[in-house]
């Protein structure tokens, strides 16, 4: 019996087992073509939001999902020129009432259109259409679910404002609604006797208007008109008329100091300017201002900028120079342009400084700054002097200058020949002695030179080549510069106001030349060739030669001239002449002399400084007057010995024998202009190679 049971319940237990594990078997099955179904949906789903925006997506309140390309590209730039055309709205109470100022999206300027805010139709419709597009198709299709159920509020992210152009209109618009804060200030009327009015302190009233742009791109992130309200605030001022009180009592010392002188020495000429800042314009600029928690005078910004901007900069700003090298024919330069950096005055720096100045004045006895130096910013060309040759001109070694203005018309034109057809471009070789004789010649009318009228002695006639020692004394500034061995030079014999050094304006630091002698030479020892450039500005008279090469690591300059001693010129003389017509009187001014000296040193690449000083005596010259007088004719005479020893004379018929009766000049006496006669400059027969200098 117990077998039999146990029989029965195995066979049981085999049904059951054979029961169960076909429904497994139907219920996996059952669950992979569920989920076969499901991921197909998936994949469909997210295949066909490919190329569409996922369903439930919306930027700001506006629903997108669902657009292809084309119709998101229509609909962001349908909302661009929505948003555009509406403007901008700011709203603000005054005493109650609320102010409206409009403020368009769109603005003309130079003749040009801008648009203040704009959106990136192209890149935001490709940001909506890769959003949450990311891995395979079916998870990509899971995505799509979950975006359809969170619904997604996005925002543009590509909205740019012009927030330069932008802050500009609004402080326009504003401008009426806007009343400055006033601080308490001085007002000086009169310097001696210093008199001044204490101005009174105002409140203002201006908006806090810094989030308003945060605030307009975030409005057009979701698609909406920026309106934005803005609040209209009180400005109190920083300084009232009690911060004043302990500072009128050191009122004096701001103009005790006296004018303040702004220099500046230019690195290429050396030459120097000053432009002054007068007392009268500090007590017009004056204000009273606040630094570090110290009250203290110092200049208004705005119209001390102005100042620096009209006077300085104006006359020190250049552009940055880009380099030229060409040579053409005797081997001479014919097209060249040295590069240049660009020299802006720091407009900012140089009011800081300047104000400083002033502040200190107030601060402390006695501390008075009355020379400031001009601060100014370079800009380094792209194209460099030594990029394009290979002689080895790549720098500036040294400038030199002088002025010829009030130079009559032929002196003018010798002087443009010999600068600009002669000497401009010349290289000059490695150990070469340069002669400017050598260079300037001929001194021919054929050679492209003008007479000069002069008076030699009492003769009134034309000399050629007049005005080239303008161009030596130049040359031997440039020389002393650059560095370079002078070999010979000399002074003139008069003391000529051309040739006075611009520094100080004593004599001393010229040169003169006569064919054949003296000359003026120098040695190029520097290894390498050098190049001479010269600039003539007709307009102001400046004349300035400059040396290129390479820098071998040698400086040059020279000191200011110093004259120990002026002579006197004693009486004036007069000289009767029949070049002049009867009573004609032509005058040439009196020149004292002097002795003076400097002394040029030169400082080697090993650091050895080597020193020379140069001694020039200028002899003194009296005035000298011409006066025209009648020609007179002397009756020729016969005369013989009579039988008793006695002489008799008789006239035998009028000629045509002319003399002059008067003072006559010593062969010493200058050469001078003829048409100048009343300036100062005059010429010595050893400079007659320079008679037009006057």
């Amino acid at each position: 019996m117990e077998h039999d049971v146990q029989q029965e319940l195995k066979e049981v237990t085999k049904k059951m087992q054979t029961i169960s594990w076909g429904r497994i078997w139907v219920w996996v099955v059952s669950f992979l073509v569920i989920l076969g179904i499901g991921f197909g949906g998936l994949v469909s789903y997210a295949s066909s939001y490919e190329n569409r925006v996922l369903p439930g997506v919306s930027i700001g309140s506006v629903h997108v999902g669902g657009m292809d390309r084309e119709e998101l590209t229509t609909f962001f730039r349908e909302m661009n020129n929505k948003l555009v055309d509406a403007g901008i709205v700011l709203s603000f109470d005054i005493n109650g009432n609320t102010q409206r100022v409009y403020i368009e999206s769109s603005v003309v300027a130079q003749d040009a259109f801008f648009e203040l805010i704009q959106m990136n139709v192209e890149q935001e419709v490709e940001q909506l259409l890769s959003y949450q597009k990311t891995g395979n198709l079916l998870i990509r299709g899971w995505s799509a679910l979950l975006v359809r159920v969170s619904k997604p509020q996005l925002e543009l992210t590509t909205v740019m404002l012009d927030r330069e152009r932008f802050e500009e209109v609004v402080a326009e618009k504003l401008a009426p609604y806007i009343e400055e804060a006033r601080n308490a200030d001085i007002d000086v009327s009169s310097i001696q006797p210093l008199l001044f009015t204490t101005v009174s302190s105002t409140v203002g009233v201006t908006f806090a208007y810094q989030d308003i742009i945060g605030k307009i791109v975030a409005a057009w992130n979701a698609l909406e008109v920026p309106e934005i309200t803005i609040v209209r605030i009180v400005q109190k001022p920083t300084l009232v008329e009690v911060d004043l009180q302990p500072l009128l009592n050191r009122l004096p010392y701001v103009f005790d100091g006296g004018d303040i002188d702004l220099t500046y020495t230019d690195e290429q000429t050396k030459k120097e300017s000053t432009w002054t800042i007068f007392t009268d314009d500090i007590a017009q600029w004056l204000e009273v201002q606040m630094h570090e928690d110290a009250v203290g005078f110092g200049l208004n910004a705005s119209s001390t900028k102005a100042f620096l901007e009209e006077t300085i900069a104006q006359e020190i700003d250049q552009d940055a120079r880009e380099a030229k090298f060409a040579i053409g024919q005797n081997n001479k330069v014919n097209e060249f342009q040295g590069s240049r950096p660009g020299i802006v005055v720091d407009i900012d720096a140089l009011y800081t400084s300047l104000n400083e100045a002033v502040l200190q004045r107030t601060w402390d006895d006695g501390r008075y700054v009355t020379s400031l130096p001009v601060i100014v910013k370079q800009v380094e060309p792209a194209v460099k002097t030594g990029e394009v040759n290979d002689l080895g001109i790549t720098e500036i070694l040294g400038t030199g200058y002088s002025n010829f203005s009030g130079s009559p018309t032929n002196r003018v034109k010798n002087i443009r020949h010999a600068v600009v057809d002669k000497l401009n471009g010349l290289l000059i070789k490695p150990d070469e002695v340069f002669s400017l004789l050598g260079a300037l010649q001929p001194f021919t009318i054929e050679g492209g030179y003008l007479p000069e009228l002069v008076i030699k002695g009492d003769e009134i006639k034309p000399e050629v080549a007049g005005g080239l020692c303008q161009v030596g004394t130049t040359l031997f500034r440039s020389v002393m510069n650059a560095g370079l061995d002078v070999v010979s030079r000399r002074n003139h014999s008069l003391v000529v106001s051309y040739y006075n050094d611009q520094r100080n304006g004593n004599p001393g630091t010229d040169a003169t030349i006569y064919d054949p002698a003296p000359d003026f030479t120098f040695k190029n020892d520097t290894g390498n060739y050098i190049l001479l450039t010269t600039n003539m500005n007709t307009q102001n008279g400046d004349l300035t030669f400059t040396f290129w090469g390479t820098n071998d690591g040698r400086k040059g300059y020279y000191t200011e001239p110093v004259v120990h001693r002026w002579i006197p010129t004693g009486p004036a003389q007069t000289i009767e002449t029949i070049d002049l017509a009867p009573g004609v009187r032509n005058c040439q001014s009196a020149h004292p002399g002097a002795e003076t000296s400097f002394t040029y040193v030169r400082v080697l690449p090993n650091g050895e400084e080597e020193k020379e000083v140069f001694s020039s005596y200028y002899r003194p010259l009296p005035k000298i007057c011409l006066v025209g007088i009648e020609k007179k004719i002397i009756p020729e005479q016969t005369c013989e010995t009579l039988p008793d020893g006695n002489i008799n004379c008789s006239i035998i018929e009028q000629t045509g024998d002319i003399v002059q009766e008067g003072v006559t000049m010593e062969d010493d006496i200058p050469t001078i202009n003829a048409d100048t006669l009343t300036q100062q400059d005059v010429l010595s027969q050893e400079d007659m190679v320079d008679p037009g200098q006057a």
